[in-house]
């Protein structure tokens, strides 16, 4: 598989992101439209994982204007992999691509957030369960599975969906404190009903 960022050629892989956007409609995903997703605004750059020379999966990474502190975290969201692309673990093999960008831009703190309420995700990121496709282990080294942590004292709401927050440290005395509407100061073990 190979991973390329969007900023390397936008001509080339807009048309190659539209036709993977309208692919997602079909699957049901709702995570890359166009009210939540322009692979040309500034403040987010996309990565593209390709198997064959097809667009398979991609992730983005955005400044945190959520959390009021654009300068200092940037959040991975959109990431998408086609169904029948599922166990290529691509969004481990762009996650260590994402935390070198973000450390050569300066930025403190990566994270993502998830629904509370997918069980079988959190689990996984918080590592009480592991993938049992045997291909899995050759990404337990990297740095994102070693040190994806749950942040413990805090949760992200945007609209109902409660989501757990899971960070990198980029820099390892920067302590994130996050104020902002979408966090809610909660402590907790990862397990809420």
């Amino acid at each position: 598989m190979i991973v390329k960022k969007y900023s390397e050629d936008p001509n080339k892989y807009w048309p190659l992101i539209e036709k993977f956007r309208q692919k997602t409609f079909e699957e049901g995903n709702k995570s890359i439209t166009y009210e939540k997703y322009n692979p040309d605004n500034p403040d987010i750059e996309t990565w593209m994982c390709f198997k064959d020379n097809n667009l398979i999966s991609i992730s983005a990474a955005e400044s945190s204007h959520y959390t009021n502190d654009p300068k200092i975290a940037v959040r991975v969201c959109r990431y998408h992999i086609l169904k029948d692309y599922r166990h290529t673990h691509c969004g481990l093999i762009m996650a260590e691509h994402q935390i070198k960008w973000a450390r050569e831009k300066g930025f403190k703190i990566l994270y993502i957030t998830h629904d509370i309420k997918n069980k079988a995700i959190n689990n996984l990121y918080q590592r009480k369960r592991q993938m049992t496709d045997k291909s899995f282990k050759r990404f337990i080294n990297g740095e994102w599975y070693k040190n994806l942590k749950l942040e413990t004292n805090f949760l992200f709401k945007t609209g109902d969906m409660l989501q757990y927050v899971y960070s990198i440290k980029l820099d390892n005395d920067y302590k994130w404190q996050p104020k902002s509407d979408f966090i809610i100061e909660k402590e907790h073990d990862g397990q809420i009903n």
